[in-house]
């Protein structure tokens, strides 16, 4: 039988949980007999380090020669020659999934994309010009999709609603994690990028009002409004019991230790922090944000889900768990099943079937 072929096609292999599906799914699929090719949109360092037999393509930096809209029509030329001269079984697109589309048109290979957002997102949001005639473009070109990978159940009946090509859902993979002998603090931590949808003001709200005068709060990740949540904690006088990590690329040192996750994302499109968090047997509160936390959280048995934004309710769950050992230990335990259920093996023989099926 001959040996499939597959191109991934993103715009770069920089720090990111898409660059890391990527990467981890090539290296993947060319260990069970799949020839695999990384076609990147832009030039940049790369974080994350690909199989040897993974080939992977890069274009001159024409970006940063000729700026974004003069380099566009380039960069359209650029991803439709290769994946013209690579001839794939299988375009599969991650991130900046419509210039994949576009390039492929009229080539005789199947197109798969999967959106590693929430699927409610809007793209361009304050410009409605520019966010219309996206949408455009995709009711447009649809036709040119054979098929859609979604991450959660409710992405996959948004998706229904706009295609009519096969869906199928299947969640984010664990990557590796690291075990560490750690003697648990009385912590809470929440791990994830400083930024507006990750919403950790509402965290820190929290912590503020629960009754924990032995525990502390640990924040891992640095981003553009870290300076204003580091002045929230002294705002709300609890500077001195919060830990700012930043950015930290061994965070199951930091996981192992603590004892809950919070988890106050208002928009997720499916949270690979909270099932780190999990795996690493902490007991999870999380906001119930679309898309993703409902998908892996079974309310009270391994983990609690508040409503967006109900701080009062998230306090109530994480002072229970505070004031009862053993209801913490029992969810921690639970919760860290989803190594079993999110093995990187499982979840990448699905993505492998799927890609392949058809092609």
């Amino acid at each position: 039988m001959a040996q499939k072929k597959i191109v991934i096609v993103l715009p770069k292999l920089t720090p990111g949980g898409t660059e890391r599906t990527a990467v981890v799914l090539a290296n993947y699929m060319v260990e069970n007999n799949v020839d695999v090719t990384v076609l990147v949109m832009f030039k940049r360092d790369k974080f994350y380090e690909l199989h040897p037999k993974v080939k992977l393509i890069e274009p001159d930096n024409f970006r940063d020669k000729y700026g974004k809209i003069l380099s566009f029509p380039i960069l359209l030329w650029y991803l439709r020659k290769n994946i013209k001269n690579e001839k794939p079984d299988t375009v599969f697109c991650l991130g900046y999934m419509l210039l994949g589309i576009i390039t492929s048109v009229g080539l005789k290979t199947k197109v798969i994309i999967s959106g590693r957002s929430s699927p409610d997102r809007v793209r361009f949001p304050g410009n409605a010009i520019f966010n219309g005639f996206y949408n455009f473009c995709y009711s447009l070109l649809k036709f040119r999709i054979n098929g859609i990978i979604a991450q959660t159940n409710y992405a996959k009946e948004v998706y229904q609603k706009k295609y009519r090509c096969p869906i199928v859902v299947i969640p984010n993979f664990l990557r590796e994690i690291k075990e560490y002998q750690h003697e648990r603090k009385n912590q809470i931590i929440t791990l994830g990028r400083c930024s507006y949808e990750k919403a950790q003001h509402f965290l820190l709200e929290a912590f503020s009002k629960v009754n924990a005068p032995n525990w502390t709060l640990a924040i891992i990740g640095d981003g553009p409004l870290l300076t204003d949540l580091k002045n929230q904690a002294n705002e709300l006088n609890i500077a001195e019991k919060v830990e700012f990590c930043g950015f930290q690329k061994e965070v199951d040192f930091y996981l192992s230790q603590a004892k809950i996750f919070g988890f106050t994302s208002i928009i997720e499109g499916y949270p690979n922090a909270l099932i780190e968090g999990m795996a690493n047997g902490l007991a999870p509160v999380s906001f119930n944000c679309v898309a993703g936390p409902v998908d892996i959280i079974k309310e009270g048995e391994n983990g609690f889900l508040v409503p967006v934004g109900n701080v009062a309710l998230f306090v109530e769950k994480l002072q229970q768990l505070i004031d009862n050992q053993a209801l913490l230990s029992e969810i921690g335990g639970k919760a860290s099943k989803i190594k079993e259920t999110n093995d990187l093996k499982v979840i990448a023989e699905k993505y492998k079937i799927f890609l392949l099926t058809s092609a």
